[in-house]
């Protein structure tokens, strides 16, 4: 099997494994005033200590959710509601993912205004911003990178201009792609509030972070038993939190891994560039991660079956939004139907290899040589 859709989800790494199965032993609650308990919320800490790190934050700075997309609902649903008097203005891009998008499509409906930006060509039109600004601006959800096209956006650019006329705004920055893939911190970022997710980490599924600035206090859109200072109550899944904190550790003892992905994202353009009738979707600015590809003529649900029948695992396009049809993403990127149609994503992560990159270009090929056009 030859595995290139890691945008989608990852492998379990080996201290996620090895965590997990450690973690079978632990099953107190958290919030216990036990042994058992305490023992379980000695697993909580370190792993909320160790995330914290990876982001050059406080430990009171990491909440725990569900999942990226709860913590995107989480951050934007209750910074509306926070910065309401404000204004009713938010400013976001025309090609978030969909746990943004549709949770500001949801804002519309109860009379917020929503600017989505231009990514044509995989970058933020700031002109477009600047005519947008107004001291009205209570939110800002704009992602770091895309999920589709690896697109990265400059949202310290976005977040220095909005706060320029409009100082209250909250800035959130969805960090799930980007998350291990560079440093990532709110300053840096120009941000108050990131979400990320475990399952893009070489973690388990059903684990999602919210970083928020330290000061900043957000109402709740989940109440109970007041778990994650409040914030997000319902008992946290231990076993799977720990595990993440594990998974990142893991990660960042891997000084290498940054460069490697480079080095195999710029082999993965040229092998797969050099192609006939391939086409790069390469943004100005990319992460090291994602290559995004258009094979026009072609299917790419056709292209995906052929190469799945060869033991190659890719995409074409987000997980989230692949059973809906055509791609707005692709779309807002600047690719004609055609070109939208025939897209495939590739998603590297540092398990991968060149002569797994060298498969895939030959399956891809001889795909193209057997596969009728479409007309």
């Amino acid at each position: 099997m030859i595995y290139l859709d890691n945008s989608a989800t990852t492998p379990l790494c080996e201290a996620a494994k090895n965590k997990i199965i450690q973690m079978t032993e632990v099953f107190g609650n958290p919030s216990s005033l036990h042994s058992e308990g305490l023992k379980a919320e000695k697993e909580l800490t370190l792993a909320r200590e160790i995330i914290a790190g990876s982001f050059g934050a406080r430990a009171d700075e990491v909440f725990f959710t569900s999942s990226g997309t709860e913590s995107d609902n989480i951050a934007i649903l209750g910074a509306a509601r926070k910065n309401a008097k404000v204004g009713k203005k938010i400013i976001t891009t025309d090609s978030e993912h969909p746990a943004v998008a549709r949770t500001l499509d949801f804002l519309e409906t109860e009379g917020w205004q929503v600017i989505r930006l231009s990514t044509k060509g995989g970058s933020i039109d700031m002109a477009e911003l600047e005519a947008s600004l107004s001291p009205d601006i209570a939110l800002v959800s704009v992602m770091r990178t895309n999920n589709e096209t690896g697109a990265v956006y400059d949202v310290a650019a976005v977040s220095k201009a909005v706060k320029r006329v409009s100082p209250r705004a909250i800035v959130h920055s969805d960090c799930v792609q980007a998350y291990m893939k560079e440093k990532l911190t709110l300053p840096a970022l120009g941000a108050d509030m990131i979400s990320v997710s475990a399952h893009k980490v070489h973690a388990p599924k059903g684990v999602g972070v919210l970083v928020l600035k330290k000061g900043l206090v957000i109402p709740p859109h989940t109440y109970g038993g007041g778990q994650e200072k409040g914030l997000r109550s319902g008992t946290e899944n231990t076993i799977s939190i720990a595990a993440m904190g594990a998974a990142v550790e893991e990660l960042t003892a891997m000084k290498e891994r940054i460069g490697y992905l480079s080095e195999l994202r710029e082999y993965t353009v040229n092998t797969l560039g050099a192609i006939d009738g391939v086409k790069l979707n390469l943004p100005e600015k990319a992460c090291i991660s994602v290559v995004n590809i258009s094979v026009p003529g072609f299917r790419s649900e056709v292209l995906l079956h052929k190469l799945s029948s060869d033991g190659i695992f890719v995409s074409s396009g987000s997980a989230c939004s692949a059973k809906k049809g055509k791609s707005g993403v692709l779309e807002a990127f600047g690719l004609s139907d055609k070109e939208a149609d025939g897209a495939l994503r590739i998603s590297l992560s540092h398990y991968n290899t060149k002569s797994e990159v060298d498969t895939l270009a030959e399956s891809l090929n001889n795909a193209m040589k057997t596969i009728a056009k479409v007309r």
